[in-house]
């Protein structure tokens, strides 16, 4: 019931984020082509350098246990832009990528047409419903091997005023080894989902199960034994995966975001990339020296990463929500969220904006000086800014600005605090 409940959760989430009030539709929304990846060079100060210009201000020190810095030393521009979720495609694109996007994913894996359904949530709902009920009516939806649906669909008979999910899920006809995945298409868009199954395999044989079911969504804390640890993700520590190989922090997040942006998605024109912005290391049971890697992530344009969701952000819901993990050295288990199918708009570049040693003194003075903060991260990030409006539903419209952001530490309460300044206007906000 608790992996029903995560989904049920997930895609909430992306109901209440993609489709506004209608009252907020503006059909009339241009902001010109959509923008390509492009260059914006960028060197970063030391981890030492940043640490000097913090503790330059009497209540801010570096932490001594964990310390992150994403600081551009110097940068060809930072930018002010729109940002913008994607339609729908139409139903037989739609299944043309689906099944693009699963045999890149699951290569050894044949697809199952029974385990293929199309699904939208906005169909009746019965609150006596059964929990089998839910599964039928809320997690699988309509049978695409059905050919009465599957020709429905592809006439579009099922397109509808709402946000709609490909679903393949083998919880009906269990196979031996199991994968999931759902989207809203195309890939990469606000709803993503993919499991490889390779861990729930793992653990169901370490507790003498036959058959195991991937779930729709994976994270490692899930399934594992106990978290051995918090790191940024430039970190050299090794640790020793299912494959019985051993990788640094570093090279696994390399290799999850350059794997995540790889994915041959039917979108076009996407500004965005994919940026790890903290590592969780799990090991997976009590008595196998066996560890796995949880990541927050968040969306990258243009070498500057968004901020994200992380327990401490103070901007309600305008922060991205995104996740990823791996078991093995050189596969990516599963992911919630990618990006690759966001769009950005409007561009509007700046040569000229708040330095950060400005900025730290800034946030600084907007501190009490009665408590001395440790910093944990110094980073430059995206943050969304007022909401434009939306074209149709699944095409929203947000700005974004470049801020500065400090993530602190009080150590009279053990309690974390974040601080933003932006780096165009100067303004500053901040809470727990």
């Amino acid at each position: 019931m608790k992996k029903l409940a995560a989904l049920f959760l997930s895609i909430a989430v992306i109901i209440t984020c993609s489709a506004c009030d209608n009252n907020s539709s503006n059909p009339n929304l241009d902001f010109g082509d959509p923008i390509d990846k492009h260059e914006n060079p960028i060197t970063y100060y030391t981890k030492e350098e940043v640490k000097e210009m913090i503790e330059q201000n009497s209540n801010l020190k570096v932490s001594d246990d964990f310390f992150y810095t994403l600081v551009p030393k110097t940068i060809d521009h930072v930018s002010e832009f729109v940002t913008c979720t994607s339609f729908d495609l139409e139903p037989k694109e739609e299944l043309e990528e689906f099944k693009t996007i699963y045999n890149y994913l699951f290569p050894n894996h044949e697809l199952d047409e029974r385990c293929l359904y199309y699904y939208y949530p906005f169909d009746e709902y019965d609150d006596s419903a059964t929990y089998e009920e839910l599964l039928d009516q809320w997690v699988f939806g309509r049978p695409l091997n059905n050919s009465d649906i599957l020709n429905a669909y592809l006439a579009g008979e099922y397109i509808y005023d709402g946000l709609t999910f490909l679903v393949y899920d083998e919880m009906k006809f269990p196979h031996e080894e199991s994968v999931a995945l759902s989207y809203r298409s195309p890939f990469g868009n606000d709803y993503c989902n993919f499991n490889k199954g390779v861990l729930e395999k793992y653990i169901a044989q370490k507790n003498g199960e036959q058959t195991y079911h991937a779930a729709s969504s994976i994270n490692v804390s899930y399934y594992a034994a106990e978290c051995v640890g918090h790191y940024p993700p430039d970190s050299e520590e090794k640790f020793k995966m299912l494959d019985g190989k051993e990788i640094s922090i570093k090279d696994a997040v390399k290799f999850f975001e350059s794997y995540i942006e790889s994915i041959p998605t039917a979108a076009e024109h996407s500004g965005f990339d994919i940026h790890v912005n903290d590592v969780y290391v799990y090991k997976l049971s009590e008595d196998d020296d066996y560890y796995g890697f949880d990541y927050t992530t968040s969306r990258s344009f243009d070498n500057i990463p968004f901020t994200y969701i992380d327990g401490t952000d103070v901007d309600g819901g305008n922060r991205d929500l995104a996740s990823g993990c791996m078991v093995v050295t050189d596969d990516v288990e599963g992911a919630y969220s990618t990006y690759n199918a966001y769009k950005a708009f409007d561009e509007k570049k700046h040569t000229d904006f708040i330095p950060f040693e400005k900025a730290v003194k800034t946030i600084s003075e907007k501190l009490t000086d009665y408590v001395d903060f440790e910093v944990t991260k110094a980073e430059l990030f995206y943050r969304w800014g007022e909401f434009v409006g939306e074209h149709k539903i699944g095409e929203t419209y947000t700005r974004a600005y470049p801020a500065w952001k400090l993530t602190l530490e009080n150590p009279n309460d053990d309690i974390t605090y974040v601080a933003y300044l932006n780096a165009l206007t100067g303004e500053f906000s901040g809470g727990r």
